[in-house]
Parts: C-alpha cells; structure tokens; sequence
C-alpha cells in the first residue's frame, strides 16, 4: 500500500535498523537509525555485541518517490536479502550468495511515500548489502538511494485528506426483558500448522556449527611466490575431507589470497592457481567438484593491512574455505 504524502516532523532522513544474532532474526542486540544501506562488514561486526558470522538485520520506514514511472531496485549482497516497497516484494533472493546481485521493478508515484522493508542475513565471512534504484527519467542507470528519500515510520502517516464519517444513525440494540441463559463458548479448534522445512539460511545445529567455525578459520598456506601448499596445511585440507563427506549438502568457496608483494596481475593468478590447487586436493580425495566453487582476490583483501612483520605477511599469502 502507498501512503499520501505527510508532513514529516524534525526526524532526520532515516530507516530504523533491527540488528540481530542468527541468520533469521534470532537474538536482538541493537537497533538504531541508519541513513543508507550500504555496508561491507568483512571480518567485522555491524554492531558493538554482534557476532562477525551469521547475523541478520531488519531495516524499516517509509520511502519517498521523486517521479511516477517503473522502478529498478537492485542490491548487491553476501549472503541474502529481501525487499518490500508498498508491501509488494520487489526482490526475493533470501539464500545463501557470494556477492550476488539482484532486482526488481515496481511502479510507483511521484511525491508519495511508500512503505519500505528491506530484511538481509549474512551466513559465514564477508558481510556486504548494497540498495541502489533506478529513478525513472534520471540518467546514469542504478544509484545509491539517497538518505532525502528515506523518512522512518514515525515520520506521521496520516493523509491529507479526512475520511467522511457515517452520519447514519446506529440503532441502539434492547436489553433482553427476560431472564438470560448463559452458554460457555465453545472453544477455538486448534490449528494445525502447516509443516515447512526451515528457511534458507538458518542457523546450524551447535555441534555442526562449531565443527564449521573450527575449520573456517583453519586458513590453508603457501610457499611465498609458489602454489605450493606448506605441509602443515595438509592436515587442515584432510579434516576438510572428512566434514564435507560427513556432511554430503554442503556446499563451499574456495578463496585464494597472497601477500602485497610483487605485480598485482601475477598476484590476481597466483591468486586464482592456489584457490584451483586446494580444489584439485579435495577433489582428488573424493569430494564432488560441482560442490566447490574457487576465486582469486590477488592482494586485495589481506588478513594484515601494512604487515609489519614476515610472519604477518605470510598470514595473507593463504587460501580461505568457507561452507555456503
């Protein structure tokens, strides 16, 4: 439903954000006023209190349309979203993504506000939602949406115009002149819910989910400037083998890193080789390649920014194994 347009009081331009532990709004830990949605938590928390993996968020209030015409709202995100605008769903991505992208259109007017709902979760590592739209007539495709647009749901929704009252008279109902028979109420049927599996992207069982975070952050390592696997690391790919067999589901990402050091187009490759490498190792223990998917970052998203150290710097030069 849309709205007329109200007068807004002294508010500031803002969304009321719902911060949750649990990837389906499980454990509230914080709400505030948010005046965009556009964030990347990579390895860090949305907010003081929150976990850094498996988390969702609820963003809610009221969103202005500056011209009538078709909409084009698009986000970017790691892991899932869905979006509402005048209680219509506009994007329905709620799954597990490694930086999707996905849209949506809706028709809207000019100069109306419009009910806005935007609901997103956030699995294992790289927490990112980005909302951009498409503003009919404007020029320069998707764009952020701009905090001016954003008004929260306190904001005042009543419409200018006033409603007509009934002027019909109401008959007044008589009072019984006999003596009244009372009747205990029958009581309501119980309902029976319909069964549903769980939706995408909840939170595992503990023992899965600890088994999971444990060898997460096990970070597989190479040999400086090589594709070579240090030994050490070998361990960690066997246990790999193991879980993923163990848990024949599961699907992972495979993400390849190296240190700063030396040209960034050979480090981008290097990047890519040392993601396919460990894939080969699991595939080669019998784990299904249609089950691993593999990236090369290069240099651009070290564990140390600036490592002071060799040992720091060879912290980046690793390959991360994430369950989607």
């Amino acid at each position: 439903m849309f709205l007329i347009a109200p007068t807004l009081t002294a508010q500031q331009p803002s969304l009321l954000g719902e911060y949750y532990n649990g990837t389906n709004f499980q454990t509230k830990v914080t709400t505030r006023m948010d005046r965009e949605i556009n964030f990347n938590w990579e390895n860090r928390r949305p907010a003081p209190g929150m976990d850094v993996s498996y988390f969702s968020i609820r963003w809610t209030g009221k969103l202005l349309a500056p011209a009538s015409g078709k909409y084009t709202f698009s986000a970017r995100v790691d892991d899932g979203i869905r979006v509402w605008v005048g209680g219509q769903s506009v994007i329905d991505a709620w799954a597990l993504h490694d930086e999707g992208r996905f849209s949506g259109t809706i028709d809207l007017k000019a100069n109306q506000y419009y009910d806005l709902k935007v609901e997103y979760f956030n699995d294992m590592f790289e927490g990112e939602i980005q909302l951009r739209w498409a503003v009919p007539g404007a020029s320069g495709g998707a764009k952020a949406i701009e905090a001016k647009y954003f008004a929260p749901s306190s904001a005042g929704t009543k419409p200018a115009v006033t409603p007509v009252k009934n002027k019909t008279p109401q008959k007044k109902a008589r009072k019984p002149t006999g003596p009244v028979k009372k009747t205990q109420p029958k009581p309501a049927p119980e309902k029976q819910q319909p069964a549903t599996a769980p939706p995408a992207g909840t939170t595992p069982p503990p023992e899965i989910a600890k088994k999971q975070r444990e060898l997460e952050l096990k970070h597989i390592y190479f040999v400086q400037s090589k594709d070579e696997i240090l030994p050490s690391s070998k361990t960690t790919l066997d246990d790999w083998v193991t879980f993923l067999k163990q848990k024949p589901e599961a699907v992972i990402y495979v993400k390849g890193h190296t240190d700063e050091l030396g040209d960034a187009a050979k480090n981008q490759a290097l990047s890519e080789k040392r993601a396919q490498l460990v894939a080969e190792y699991l595939v080669g223990r019998g784990v299904g390649k249609d089950r691993i998917f593999t990236k090369g970052y290069g240099s651009t998203k070290p564990y140390f920014v600036n490592p002071a150290t060799e040992r720091d710097r060879a912290l980046n030069r690793r390959v991360e194994i994430s369950v989607k």
